[in-house]
């Protein structure tokens, strides 16, 4: 937690820099995204095992980019996957991500990107699983969406992502569907 808390304060400490580099009218961003996060884990579902697990987590993320030019950003991310539970077992899911995203602008409105990035995700055991340590994992993940840009300076955001994780030796992935809301500066 403190390698995010550190990597999200020096990328907000690095913002003013880069928007004093020549004509940055409205190319740097925040945003915040939030929806369910489907977590498979050695291909069980938890959210469809209706026996022993719960439904899909939500997810949310916070973000910070900036515009190269209108088909290219690169875009940082703290994110939180949510909490699956199994029986009496929960694992909450917690990372960061770099990514670069391609637009294809339609007009000045609306557009759509996909995404290719760098993520480092930690998944924390609790309940009672007694001996569990935690899971941390690096690996690239991908997605792709749609913006609606209400101004300017505000759009609104559909996307899909997909984390690629290793929970204590077993394979497994989030698919994270979200709606969120972006302001440019």
């Amino acid at each position: 937690m403190k390698k995010i808390a550190i990597a999200v304060l020096l990328s907000a400490a690095m913002a003013p820099a880069i928007a004093d580099m020549g004509d940055m009218d409205k190319h740097m961003y925040v945003g915040l995204r939030a929806g369910p996060a489907n977590t498979n884990i050695d291909n069980i579902i938890f959210g469809n095992n209706t026996n022993n697990a719960s439904g899909n987590p939500t997810g949310w993320g916070i973000f910070v980019g900036h515009i190269v030019n209108p088909n290219f950003s690169v875009e940082a991310e703290y994110l939180n996957l949510g909490e699956i539970k199994s029986n009496t077992n929960t694992q909450k899911s917690t990372g960061f991500d770099v990514a670069l995203l391609g637009a294809y602008p339609f007009n000045d409105q609306f557009s759509l990107f996909g995404k290719l990035g760098y993520a480092m995700i930690t998944g924390k055991p609790g309940g009672s699983c007694t001996g569990c340590t935690d899971a941390k994992d690096r690996g690239l993940t991908y997605g792709f969406g749609g913006q609606f840009n209400v101004t300017p300076m505000v759009g609104i955001r559909l996307g899909w992502d997909k984390y690629r994780f290793n929970d204590n030796g077993t394979n497994g992935h989030a698919n994270f569907y979200s709606i969120g809301g972006l302001v440019k500066f």
